[in-house]
């Protein structure tokens, strides 16, 4: 049973001033046959679907155990009020963005993967999270009440959380940005100014840096001044096309720069910067889902070589299109499958030819699966955490940890 009970809401005062505030206790006999569901909504994803499934909500479930994602107070206020309730499952109705905001706050509330179970109904663009726990890539309005039911019976996963520290570089060498792409050679846009990254942030789908990152920047800004634009997921997947031609010319003269030039990688202390040939994006996975459901790692392990192409496997490798060789002396020889509860990240480059690609099934060049991530980023790059972008102004050392893990549902279908 998901609804929470009128009863089980009590008002108590607290005695430091004397005000009142809500708690929620269950008094059932038969406790443990109840799966109370706490459901928070974000009403600006997806046009205005999210304001009209909350009034849908509140036609069935107590008002109570819903609330809207105003602010961060307001997660923490719900997580009060029922963190005395047994058996608690909460509802995401969001992005990715919004189910990352939600589970950020749990981690600060419960050590470790305590936390109330969390499930998803998917309300953003990409709603890659959403889609690899199986909760669907879109909202079906005529599966709202069913979903919900489904929830109780999901199953639990540990979803791995990685925090993200940039150090100041107090020397570095200056690469030459004339021949580069368009986003390192314009420094001074004014769009830059308003998306500064934090020193210190987290992630639990993905980031990654470079030209993607930067077609995501612009998408952003654009959505931010013309929010009537972006009224839907198709619409808004039109629309990111759209700013995907402003880089047309860095498209056009992907063959005279990559990565290389501009940053270092370093997996559990080995240096994989030459796996960066060729590559114009450098995705780091924790989960297997990126930009709307593609899958840049594939799905299969893999040995290096991996040149042929195995009907019984899920994905197969899209050789990387330059004539040189991989070193497979310094190269991990073995890829295995993905796995977001395994304390490891997946690094894949991505040439502009990838990037395109994946969207119909290829993945990109597989360069490591490690627990330890640094990146030197020698030049200001644009980045981007859970979808959100960011422009890093200055040469710095980003570190990439594991950072704990959070307890989300798993809908089986079986």
């Amino acid at each position: 049973d998901i609804i929470v009970r009128p009863q089980w809401i009590r008002k108590i005062a607290q005695q430091e001033n004397g005000k009142f505030q809500f708690a929620a206790f269950i008094h059932e006999s038969n406790e443990s046959s109840y799966t109370p569901l706490l459901i928070f909504i974000n009403k600006r994803s997806g046009g205005q679907t999210g304001a009209n499934i909350y009034e849908k909500l509140l036609s069935f479930l107590n008002p109570r155990q819903i609330f809207l994602l105003d602010n961060s107070q307001t997660i923490l206020q719900a997580l009060e009020i029922y963190r005395g309730v047994a058996n608690l499952h909460i509802c995401v109705f969001g992005g990715d963005g919004s189910v990352g905001w939600v589970l950020a706050k749990l981690a600060e509330v419960y050590d470790g993967p305590t936390n109330p179970p969390v499930a998803i109904c998917p309300l953003g663009t990409g709603n890659d999270l959403s889609r690899v726990l199986n909760w669907g890539r879109e909202y079906e309005s005529k599966r709202l009440l069913t979903t919900l039911l489904q929830i109780p019976a999901a199953e639990k996963a540990r979803l791995d959380r990685w925090h993200v520290e940039l150090e100041s570089i107090a020397e570095r060498q200056t690469p030459d940005v004339l021949n580069g792409p368009s986003f390192l050679r314009e420094t001074n846009r004014l769009l830059y100014e308003n998306f500064q990254m934090s020193p210190n942030s987290y992630f639990i789908n993905y980031m990654s840096f470079g030209l993607d990152a930067a077609i995501a920047l612009d998408f952003h800004d654009h959505r931010a001044r013309k929010p009537s634009k972006f009224s839907s997921p198709w619409k808004n997947k039109l629309m990111y096309i759209n700013e995907s031609l402003k880089y047309a010319g860095d498209f056009a003269k992907a063959s005279r720069w990559d990565l290389r030039g501009y940053m270092k990688v370093i997996c559990d202390g080995v240096n994989l910067t030459y796996s960066l040939r060729n590559c114009h994006t450098l995705v780091i996975l924790n989960i297997p889902g990126y930009a709307s459901g593609t899958n840049p790692w594939g799905k299969s392990s893999t040995t290096f070589p991996n040149k042929e192409f195995s009907e019984n496997e899920d994905a197969f490798e899209l050789e990387t299109l330059h004539d040189g060789k991989r070193d497979e002396s310094s190269t991990p020889t073995t890829m295995d499958r993905q796995d977001f509860g395994d304390k490891k990240l997946e690094i894949v480059g991505l040439s502009a030819t990838h990037m395109g690609l994946i969207h119909v099934g290829f993945h990109g060049q597989r360069i490591a699966q490690c627990s330890r991530l640094t990146i030197e980023l020698q030049t200001p790059m644009l980045a981007q955490l859970d979808g959100e972008p960011f422009y890093i102004p200055a040469s710095v050392v980003v570190k990439v940890t594991h950072s704990g893990q959070v307890m989300v549902l798993r809908y089986n279908s079986v």
